[in-house]
């Protein structure tokens, strides 16, 4: 679409002239005259005024009355983004309801957020003239560029607009502080960061340019006079607006010893923009805003993602005390100043108390079926459960909140064309080991352990590259920073969740250790299971982007319905379902649940040399408890390996039994036994950690990329 002469002619006709006189004007103007003669602190000084006067202003910047060419075209360049704000505004107001597939609409949002980014205050107006200039290459462009030409057509004159959108958000900010104050359990009043004459105003403030470093972008808070002043062009964008005022307001609830944390503003920011998007009532406005949270700023855009699923997980573990909690734990601190990892712990610490959840037969009946079959459909559930449909599907919504239900898949990572290695470590400074692990983009997981070893990982490391492993962890004990370790090579994943010891009369757990251990010894004198054996290095499965695209969606959520993981992933649902179906009939998943709020948190570690007999019969037992996952393993000890999820308290109970039946029966030596603590690196397929580098880590052919001498790097270089 071509420009027409007449925009032209209108953006060339200095549009800070159609600007009445007021505020938003001479902020305008006193912005870039101050930045011309290097007066910013003197210009802010009366633009902080509580009562604005523009004869002062005038009196001390007497050039603004009689501003020349220069300065009005700067001027009119900061007055178009607030036109540019406006168009956009209009943009997703019109054409968001038309967008009905899910996948489509995050394209949208995110085009749309690529050209917002022009209304920030960056020092350069390049990208602003583009938009300006732009013939409308991309349907995006032509949706702006004709909201742009009825403003520019009209000399838009949003003087009015801008006191009326000014008064809308001290309402906003009004009503998003009393909303954090119920979810927070701190009131503003007894804030630390209290001020009795809080006030919201708008001005272009003359000392702030943004730009990617910028954190708390389109707004600036002055403590000193407990003014909080939001950019203009903000003002013109309501999701936008809302969303920086709901910041703000997290930000002056939160203790302030978050503020001289290392850190900080990634802390401070991140905890209030997800914050703010609990605050959103329409869900397009909340996904256009953690599109757009980000403003001009880099460093959270990579795994953007991450903060929805950090913030969703503490919360179903912790329930709807969280925010309340986790500010009493930092009021509790006072000034002590705190590490980044300080604050994760308690996250941890809150997530890792004992639960007592106590379930009904009904109840029961469900987790039972659940368990045994992860995605049965709900119309089945009903019928076995002979309820309605609607109300299986929310006993089955409400149970997994209650009971901390993980629904994802396990997959064969060999028909990835990945080794699963478990490592068990002993480290001489554990913070640099674990700093390099998570930096690792093959490390999928990492543990704190009690007992024998400090730390226990898991690489999923390409066919073609099996004997890095051993020489990643030769350079760290090279380098001093671990001191011993064990490494093995998983055979075949071994898991079961069992609800039969569950006394529906008592709300509790009610394993019998010692009717368990002696059962396990009859079992070993009868040598009566099924053998299993370590498995044959399987066949690699050809696989594409989609496929990991479809297997990284299950794992998160595995009974998402198909039609809804293909709009997501812009194809049909039926497509989706034939990949599904390819890859279950190819054996690559299988289907599961992790109960992570049954009664039954204690984790119990073990590693056994023994034989394939003995880790059959093991494994038969195992399969009795409310939850493990294992494996066969070979390496530095053939035999198995198994995390054992305990009734609350019984751990010990547990290492006793398989002591006294199993490792002074003489039927395996024991190569570790340890409580599970902190879970501190969760993720799936590898991903580089590192966001402002990012590798693209799988080829369009279906291979993995691995950098073996960057890899080395970090474990010769701990950051």
């Amino acid at each position: 679409m071509p420009k027409s002469e007449a925009q032209l002619r209108q953006i060339n006709a200095q549009p800070i002239t159609w600007l009445s006189d007021g505020k938003l004007k001479l902020s305008i103007l006193l912005r870039n005259e101050a930045t011309i003669t290097n007066r910013a602190p003197e210009a802010l000084k009366y633009l902080l005024e509580e009562r604005f006067s523009p004869a002062h202003v005038m009196s001390a910047f007497p050039s603004i009355t009689a501003a020349g060419k220069t300065l009005k075209q700067k001027a009119s360049e900061d007055y178009l983004r607030c036109i540019l704000a406006k168009g956009i505004a209009e943009v997703y107001r019109k054409v968001t309801p038309k967008y009905r597939n899910e996948a489509a609409r995050k394209q949208f949002f995110k085009r749309l957020v690529e050209i917002t980014e022009n209304v920030h205050l960056s020092e350069s107006n390049d990208k602003l003239h583009q938009v300006y200039d732009s013939a409308g290459n991309d349907d995006m462009m032509i949706w702006v560029t004709n909201e742009l030409q009825q403003l520019l057509a009209q000399k838009a004159d949003l003087t009015t607009e801008y006191y009326a959108k000014l008064n809308s958000a001290r309402n906003e900010f009004r009503s998003a502080l009393r909303d954090l104050e119920s979810i927070t359990g701190q009131t503003w009043h007894e804030s630390e960061n209290y001020h009795t004459s809080l006030a919201i105003t708008s001005f272009f403030p003359p000392d702030v340019f943004e730009s990617e470093e910028t954190w708390r972008w389109g707004s600036q808070w002055r403590p000193e006079l407990g003014v909080l002043n939001i950019n203009p062009p903000i003002l013109f964008f309501e999701v936008l607006r809302r969303g920086v005022l709901a910041r703000e307001a997290a930000i002056l609830l939160s203790p302030k010893n978050l503020e001289t944390m290392e850190y900080a503003p990634r802390v401070l920011c991140e905890q209030g923009e997800y914050l703010a998007y609990k605050l959103f009532e329409r869900k397009n406005d909340g996904q256009l805003w953690l599109e757009g949270r980000h403003g001009l700023r880099k460093q959270t855009r990579v795994f953007g993602h991450g903060l929805i699923e950090f913030f969703d997980f503490y919360e179903m573990m912790v329930g709807d005390s969280l925010y309340r909690e986790v500010w009493s734990r930092l009021k509790e601190f006072g000034g002590i100043r705190l590490a980044v990892s300080d604050y994760y712990t308690i996250f941890n610490t809150l997530a890792s108390r004992p639960t007592n959840p106590r379930f009904d037969r009904q109840e029961k009946e469900l987790l039972v079926l659940l368990s045994k079959r992860p995605d049965v459909k709900a119309g089945e559930a009903a019928r076995l459960l002979k309820v309605s449909v609607p109300t299986a599907m929310k006993a089955i919504r409400d149970l997994s909140k209650r009971a901390g239900l993980r629904f994802n898949v396990i997959v064969d990572m060999q028909k990835l064309g990945l080794i699963e290695n478990l490592i068990l470590i002993n480290t001489a400074k554990q913070k640099d080991v674990i700093g390099i692990l998570s930096r690792f983009p093959y490390c999928r997981q990492v543990f704190r352990t009690y007992g024998s070893f400090d730390l226990f990982t898991v690489l999923d490391i390409p066919f073609e590259h099996r004997e890095f492993t051993r020489e990643f962890l030769q350079s760290m004990m090279d380098n001093g920073i671990i001191t011993r370790y064990k490494m093995l090579e998983l055979n075949g994943d071994l898991q079961a969740v069992n609800f039969d010891c569950y006394n529906v009369d008592r709300g509790s757990w009610d394993v019998h250790w010692d009717t368990w251990g002696i059962g396990l010894r009859e079992n070993l004198a009868k040598r009566s299971s099924n053998s299993l054996d370590y498995a044959l290095q399987g066949k690699k499965v050809q696989l594409d982007k989609l496929d990991l695209h479809i297997l990284w969606n299950l794992q998160l959520d595995c009974r998402t319905p198909l039609s809804a993981l293909g709009r997501s992933l812009n194809v049909s649902g039926a497509y989706i379902g034939k990949k599904v179906s390819k890859m279950l009939r190819e054996m690559v998943f299988r289907y599961a649940v992790w109960p992570l709020k049954i009664g039954a948190e204690d984790w119990g570690m073990i590693g056994l040399a023994c034989s394939k007999q003995v880790a059959s019969t093991l494994a038969q037992s195992l399969s009795l408890l409310p939850a493990w996952r294992g494996s066969l393993v070979t390496g530095d000890f053939e035999g198995l390996f198994a995390i054992v999820w305990c009734p609350n308290g019984e751990v010990k109970q547990f290492f006793k039994a398989v002591d006294d039946r199993i490792v002074r029966g003489g039927h395996a030596q024991q190569e570790c036994m340890n409580s599970v603590g902190e879970w501190l690196v969760a993720r799936w397929l590898p991903v580089d950690p590192d966001e402002l580098t990012p590798w693209h880590l799988f080829s369009e052919d279906g291979r993995w990329l691995f950098d073996e001498s960057r890899y080395l790097t970090l474990a010769k270089q701990p950051s």
